[in-house]
């Protein structure tokens, strides 16, 4: 026979505990975002509803490739290209490293299929095949993604490459990614076929779309994630939800799951103000006033401290970038 006096207060215990993991999960999820810079924009009313470091100097990676494809997509506007042309794979194409859409040299795919391999697979050799393509050779296509980034008022841009790999002097800001992005989408809404995708196959491999919000979170429209050493782990996700047309910019998170989980919080605290009808986010974050003009005016980051381990010492830059050659831009 149960004991009535212990089972409540048995209820009482796992109640209180419930309450505290509740408070850990809030406490843990608000506050400013956990990278480097950030920044939000309600595109259907032009208000930012976020900043934090938005000027920032950070190496693109692959959100490079969003610019590479609106330079091509730009040359099919022109006609100058098509969507069915047939393009034969370099050599030069073929043995690009970092992240790769498995790309051979002398067989050939149509810029469609590369399209693909760029958005989905964040093929670097795609990005080199497709540069080649529409301008005959990628510093030939950097000098189009320079003139493209100073048109869209892209200040403080500067791309050294077609794809993102680590380069000396290519740079961006999450501010001037936004810009990108907003005039992307307006420009072409096709885009969207490539970049929200699931999955993409080539040679007999299946590539998964490296956008974790891809199909999991309501009204994701776009667009495409990075990563290199020098700058850690970058998203550019744009949504739409009850009218209103979000883009959220994440540049520097720690990792992966970290990049995920605060543009999925950046979207909804988004999407949360402009449902109350407020013109920031920083309440929905868990920001305040003081915190949110300290992080619009600052210009200098510096990541939280780890705690020590027993581990090799850290590697030289030289060897963080043979990394993020093999492993980068995705």
């Amino acid at each position: 026979m149960s004991n009535p006096s212990f089972a409540s207060g048995f209820r009482r215990i796992f109640i209180v505990s419930v309450i505290i993991c509740l408070l850990s999960v809030s406490t843990a999820l608000a506050g400013p975002i956990n990278a480097k810079s950030a920044i939000l924009m309600d595109v259907t009313t032009g208000k930012i509803l976020y900043e934090q470091r938005a000027d920032m100097l950070i190496a693109p990676a692959s959100l490079t490739k969003v610019i590479s494809l609106y330079v091509a997509m730009n040359a099919i506007s022109d006609k100058k290209v098509d969507y069915n042309d047939k393009v034969k794979i370099s050599s030069a194409a073929a043995r690009t490293g970092g992240s790769r859409f498995g790309l051979k040299a002398g067989e050939r795919l149509t810029l469609d299929e590369l399209f693909y391999g760029m958005a989905v697979a964040s093929g670097n050799d795609a990005s080199v095949a497709v540069a080649e393509h529409v301008a005959g050779s990628t510093s030939a296509f950097v000098k189009q993604m320079n003139g493209l980034a100073r048109r869209l008022g892209m200040k403080n841009t500067t791309f050294v490459n077609v794809h993102g790999l680590p380069a000396k002097g290519q740079l961006t800001t999450a501010r001037d990614m936004m810009k990108l992005a907003k005039a992307y989408q307006a420009h072409y809404p096709i885009a969207r076929r490539y970049h929200l995708a699931r999955s993409v196959t080539h040679n007999g491999h299946t590539e998964p779309n490296h956008n974790p919000l891809v199909g999991h979170y309501t009204g994701l429209d776009g667009l495409k994630t990075g990563w290199v050493t020098a700058a850690g782990y970058n998203i550019i996700a744009t949504a739409r939800q009850r009218g209103h047309k979000l883009i959220a910019v994440i540049l520097g998170a720690p990792n992966t799951s970290v990049r995920a989980a605060e543009a999925r919080r950046l979207l909804n605290a988004g999407f949360s103000a402009v449902s109350k009808k407020r013109t920031t986010a920083i309440a929905e974050l868990g920001v305040s006033q003081k915190q949110a003009a300290q992080l619009k005016n600052s210009s200098s980051y510096t990541a939280p401290k780890k705690k020590k381990s027993k581990t090799p010492a850290k590697k030289s830059a030289a060897a963080d970038q043979r990394q993020s050659a093999r492993k980068g831009s995705r």
